[in-house]
């Protein structure tokens, strides 16, 4: 299926490993071009060189913190400047806080909100400019299941991801006027680097070998198993695509059936 994407400029935050290289991929792969940031020269440096065995004049790498204004701008600029214009902006950045409340402190959550709202916001608005001079822009948002499906441990996540759904719906209503799209993606139970870091839930994986508890851990999804990077990069670029023309405002659960939030 041909998703006309050849020739478009899709720039995605967090593109270093995980959910965001796997986006990068799947946009080079449709024939576009992209620019990825992330934190850290040398993790985002390997995996820009990685990408340009698809497609070695179609990657720009710029090391930026998203939770700066400074920084987002130099990306957006850095983009237009390398490729011309700027169809699609993938936000992407941005980690999990895990805690309740007594356990996580006012600075982690400022941190938090600077990375996954503030961060997005001064993205959107440095972006939107290029993004109304190209023929039907895409503003995408990665919003982790928290924003839909709070919990006591998770009371941050929730307070930051359940703003990035506002912001969306928002973002959506101002900027559809313009034709440029903006929708959602939430993923849940995708293995990725960051997974990996994470303390497991639940008394039954404790003393457990890796490979038992692994074999549980898609108990609670539908489909049995958990997804993969690549899995959330599929929803990515159809959203970016002539296929999703009238798609916007909405969020789309990628998650083998495991959020069981109706909204």
């Amino acid at each position: 299926m041909n998703l006309g994407l050849e020739g478009k400029v899709a720039l995605i935050t967090g593109g270093s490993s995980g959910i965001g290289r796997a986006v990068a991929a799947a946009f080079l792969a449709e024939g576009a071009r992209v620019a990825i940031c992330g934190r850290d020269p040398r993790r985002l440096g390997a995996a820009a060189d990685e990408l340009r065995a698809a497609a070695p004049d179609g990657v720009l790498e710029v090391a930026a913190d998203v939770g700066r204004p400074a920084d987002v701008a130099r990306l957006v600029d850095a983009t237009v400047e390398r490729f011309g214009r700027l169809d699609v902006v993938v936000s992407n950045a941005g980690t999990h806080l895990r805690g309740t409340l007594e356990e996580v402190g006012v600075e982690q959550v400022e941190r938090h909100l600077r990375t996954k709202v503030l961060g997005p916001w001064e993205l959107a608005r440095r972006a939107a400019p290029h993004l109304r001079r190209a023929d039907g822009g895409r503003f995408i948002l990665i919003v982790g299941q928290a924003g839909k499906v709070p919990g006591a441990d998770v009371i941050a996540s929730a307070l930051t991801n359940a703003a990035q759904h506002a912001f969306a719906k928002s973002l959506a209503d101002h900027l559809g006027r313009d034709g440029i799209l903006v929708n959602a993606v939430c993923p849940s139970r995708i293995a990725t680097p960051l997974t990996d870091t994470l303390a497991l839930v639940g008394e039954p994986f404790l003393g457990r070998s890796l490979e038992q508890q692994e074999s549980g851990w898609g108990r609670d999804v539908p489909l049995g198993r958990w997804g993969t990077p690549e899995d959330i990069a599929s929803a990515v670029v159809f959203l970016a695509s002539e296929r999703a023309s009238f798609l916007c405002g909405t969020s789309i659960d990628v998650d083998g059936g495991h959020q069981r939030s109706i909204l």
